[in-house]
């Protein structure tokens, strides 16, 4: 969870009070509201609030469907026939949880004998924790919603769509690339098992074990490969640079 705690106390650059883009954001979205400019200050800061409920909330809900995908995958539910392209040689109904996540698990256990249960309990209490610290931040999003006068439906969407296309060109890509390659360890894990069933001798079990890993760590480079050009291309857009995209660590209010 320490990866996603760093995501939810740092402040985003396109969220800070410095950020052009979204310093003309606020102000149009202000603009029909607001009568006096020190009532225009105070709007902005409160608004500002609520931007990075909002972005903590999409942050959280990305998360989630990480963790949705691992137990898809641990209880053999990622793979839907109807909607796969090829045959397959082999079932996709096995319980086959990812085994970088597995290692992480089971590092700091003794006993490992039913490693199905320990990731799925480790799994589960992840998605429980996710789904309540989603349910305090969507209170206080209320709160401040409900508070804010001449706040809108119209008003949030625009905060959201903001976000959400600062949010894909960063987090959600890097998420997006991890799931898929949970999609490719499984198929990978799927088709060794089977191989397996066919009783093959020692050398060609480690033979498979070679292909199998050597493949998986190909996929996982180009997968980072994508994941740095989408970057390097998000960086180079007018509004973007490797010097102002640099996150902010300030505390909530006063970065």
């Amino acid at each position: 969870m320490k990866e996603i705690r760093d995501q939810l106390e740092i402040i985003p650059n396109y969220l800070t009070k410095q950020n052009i883009s979204f310093k003309e954001l606020i102000h149009q979205v202000l603009s029909s509201i607001i009568t006096t400019t020190e009532k225009l200050n105070n709007n902005m800061d409160e608004l500002r609030k609520i931007a990075i409920l909002i972005y903590k909330i999409m942050v959280i809900q990305t998360y989630q469907y990480l963790w949705k995908t691992y137990l898809k995958s641990g209880t053999g539910q990622l793979i839907i026939p109807s909607e796969t392209k090829q045959k397959l040689s082999y079932s996709t109904t096995l319980s086959v949880w990812p085994k970088e996540m597995k290692a992480i698990v089971l590092s700091n256990k003794k006993d490992t004998t039913n490693e199905n249960e320990i990731c799925l309990k480790f799994v589960n209490g992840h998605l429980y924790a996710l789904q309540h610290q989603l349910k305090q931040y969507q209170q206080e999003l209320n709160i401040k919603a409900n508070n804010f006068q001449g706040y809108t439906i119209s008003i949030q969407e625009k905060l959201m769509t903001y976000i959400e296309l600062n949010l894909n060109s960063s987090l959600s890509k890097k998420i997006e690339h991890q799931v898929e390659l949970i999609h490719y360890d499984y198929h990978i894990q799927a088709l060794q098992l089977e191989y397996f069933q066919h009783k093959p001798n020692e050398y060609q079990k480690q033979l498979m074990i070679h292909i199998c890993q050597s493949k998986y760590e190909q996929e996982t480079s180009e997968q980072e490969y994508e994941f740095l050009k989408q970057k390097i291309a998000y960086y180079n857009l007018p509004s973007q640079s490797f010097d102002s995209s640099t996150i902010s660590h300030h505390p909530l209010i006063d970065s």
